[in-house]
């Protein structure tokens, strides 16, 4: 067996993009630091919000990052990988703004990655960038959640991303995700369930869609890691933090409602002031202190997928929103209830394999005290066995062929199901 020191990273850069330079060099460091502590021989990041709010006054930025972050010392030794960033910001039906770092040291047996339209596995020999071009990639899926999906059926930036590689003779589905955030906090407090139950219907949606499409998944190690926008329920923790408190409305001249303060009664000080987009509390680093243990308990999200995903103990502070103050990096932005948004999940055999490893794993955030953005990046390193069986010089080895046998039967039995419904609606 072969042991193999493995990186799993995920970060919402939206922010970084917005900031510039300084918040990207940040950005880098903070991955700079992470390599050299745990030095991984593969490393697998994905992006979500790239390229921020506006994606084409971003070019530029993003073309400079993406040199930036291939010329990392700490990189160096890393001959081969993939990078894609999804690029079609002018049809909104297909962009997700995702993006994937996938870097393979060069130490490593051969790597293949899994070629979507061939249905085949194809070698991968050096480094390839994918983003001018990011529709003429073969070896990434991008899937948009149905329209129906989103909140008031109105497409936003939000979908995910299906990469597979073979590492020597053990494939490796890996899938960057982004789901749907709180518009409101109005709604959050009052109808909690009603952004919940549209994420956990887009998660079902990629689950059963993962299911149906590839039922050897289950085989091998899946990794689901990107923004999955999980909240507290905002109801149960103002009712926590504000219990006994009373409260005023202030309305705008249109009628609505502007905001809403919790007042102390001892004194009448507020201690909560919420609106649309503020969840100013008066002792925001509560939210940090002790990993914010005290509100794990309104952590309900995940709960539902149970069984299906896997996740380690959690026992960092919650992920977002941080200030974009390159000053103030371990303070609460207080925009949103914090929450653990970026996440890490497993498929019981890929969580199978995170326990197996040889050196104990760490789940973590990176940069506590530093500015990287609304969201702290979220990372897991665990080392992978491996079989040192592998494919020589790019020729088929029986057990290369018996994964593609059987994941092009998989896309074999999707034409013949496709064929079938075609059929039936003529």
């Amino acid at each position: 067996m072969l042991n193999v020191p493995v990186l799993l990273l995920t970060s919402n850069v939206g922010s970084m993009f917005e900031e510039g330079h300084e918040m990207i060099e940040a950005w880098l460091n903070s991955i700079t630091s992470v390599v050299s502590k745990y030095k991984p021989k593969i490393v697998c990041i994905h992006c979500q919000e790239v390229g921020g709010k506006d994606f084409n006054i971003s070019l530029p930025l993003m073309e400079s990052f993406i040199e930036k972050f291939l010329a990392l010392k700490v990189l160096d030794e890393f001959d081969r990988g993939r990078i894609h960033l999804d690029n079609d910001s002018d049809d909104i039906s297909l962009f997700t703004a995702l993006g994937t770092l996938y870097m393979f040291h060069k130490s490593l047996p051969s790597i293949h990655s899994w070629n979507f339209v061939e249905r085949t596995y194809k070698p991968v020999t050096d480094r390839q960038v994918f983003f001018q071009d990011f529709r003429e990639s073969t070896c990434l899926l991008r899937i948009k959640y149905p329209k129906e999906y989103f909140p008031e059926e109105r497409y936003s930036r939000k979908g995910y991303l299906h990469s597979r590689y073979l590492i020597g003779s053990k494939p490796i589905d890996l899938l960057n995700i982004h789901l749907f955030h709180d518009a409101s906090n109005f709604t959050a407090k009052d109808r909690p369930e009603y952004y919940s139950e549209k994420r956990r219907n887009a998660l079902r949606y990629v689950l059963n869609k993962l299911k149906t499409d590839y039922p050897d998944l289950h085989k091998h190690p899946m990794y689901m890691f990107g923004d999955f926008n999980f909240r507290l329920n905002t109801r149960d923790v103002i009712e926590y933090l504000c219990g006994g408190t009373t409260q005023t409305q202030t309305f705008a001249n249109d009628g609505d409602l502007k905001a809403i303060d919790y007042l102390r009664a001892m004194d009448r000080q507020t201690i909560l002031r919420l609106e649309i987009k503020k969840f100013d509390y008066y002792d925001m680093g509560r939210f940090t202190m002790q990993a914010a243990r005290e509100f794990r308990k309104f952590d309900h999200e995940y709960h539902t997928f149970v069984g299906e995903l896997h996740e380690l103990p959690i026992r960092f502070p919650p992920s977002y929103p941080y200030s974009e103050d390159l000053s103030c990096g371990n303070q609460f932005l207080g925009t949103r209830c914090p929450s653990w948004c970026d996440r890490i999940f497993a498929s019981p055999t890929g969580m199978k394999a995170v326990k197996d490893s040889p050196v104990e794993p760490v789940y973590n955030s990176l940069s506590p005290d530093g500015c990287v953005g609304d969201h702290k990046p979220v990372f897991l390193a665990f080392t992978l066995r491996i079989n040192e069986e592998e494919p020589q010089n790019g020729t088929s080895s029986s057990i290369l062929d018996d994964l593609q046998n059987s994941f092009q039967q998989v896309h074999q039995n999707i034409d013949s199901a496709m064929s079938e419904s075609s059929a039936m609606e003529n």
